[in-house]
Formats: C-alpha cells, sequence, structure tokens
C-alpha cells in the first residue's frame, strides 16, 4: 500500500514538473526575438556567416519566431515623393521568402527623420 502511494505521488510531482516545463518552453517559443546587435548579442550565438542569418537559422540561435511590420507612416512618406504609388503592397507581399537577418553594429534604428543630401552629378541619374 505504501509503495502505490508513493507512486501515486511522484506522479502526480511528475505530472506538475512536466507541466511546469511545457509552460517554460511555450513562453519561450513564443516570446519576442531579442534585439541583437554586434555589439550586444543578447545571447544568441554567431551564424554561418558574420553579423547575418538565414531567417530560420535566426529564430533556431535565438529561439524565437520573427515578426515583420512596416512603418506606420509610410504613406504620407510617399506621398511626398514624387511618382511613388500611394499605396504599398502589405509588408508580406514585399518581403522575399527567405528574409536575410542582418545584425546592426550599435542599435536598432527608429522610423522616422529626414536624409538631407547634395549632389553634384545629377545628370548621371544616379542621385
Amino acid at each position: 500500500m505504501l509503495y502505490l502511494k508513493i507512486k501515486r505521488t511522484m506522479m502526480g510531482v511528475g505530472f506538475i514538473a512536466v507541466s511546469i516545463l511545457l509552460l517554460t518552453a511555450a513562453n519561450t517559443v513564443w516570446a519576442g526575438c531579442p534585439a541583437s546587435t554586434v555589439a550586444d548579442m543578447k545571447g544568441v550565438k554567431a551564424g554561418k556567416y558574420p553579423q547575418q542569418y538565414e531567417l530560420a537559422e535566426f529564430e533556431k540561435l535565438a529561439g524565437c519566431k520573427m515578426t515583420f511590420q512596416g512603418n506606420p507612416d509610410i504613406a504620407r512618406l510617399n506621398g511626398k515623393i514624387r511618382g511613388n504609388p500611394s499605396s504599398v503592397p502589405s509588408v508580406a507581399n514585399r518581403l522575399p521568402s527567405e528574409p536575410l537577418v542582418y545584425a546592426p553594429y550599435d542599435s536598432i534604428g527608429k522610423y522616422g527623420g529626414t536624409l538631407d543630401v547634395l549632389s553634384n552629378a545629377t545628370e548621371a541619374g544616379t542621385s
């Protein structure tokens, strides 16, 4: 009788331990990807090539699933550029089938700002 009681108790403890492990693993899988940079990789190991990863490789090494979002001001910004379309396809339709994940050197940028430039070679068509 004592053996059955101990066995039943251990089965309950084992079930609880497995449940905790599964919950922890689920949180890790669904957690957002780390904002890793070359200066601070946030625990993500180096890939096959320096500073860049295939999407599947990064997700495996970082233990996450990446999501992609477009610039929320894209329509307004496109309106400032002569000849640009008034609407842009969704991000999912603009990404290649295997996006390249590139780790920036120091920090991840933010949307916005203005790039002011001066070109001395407008006739070349490269400005």
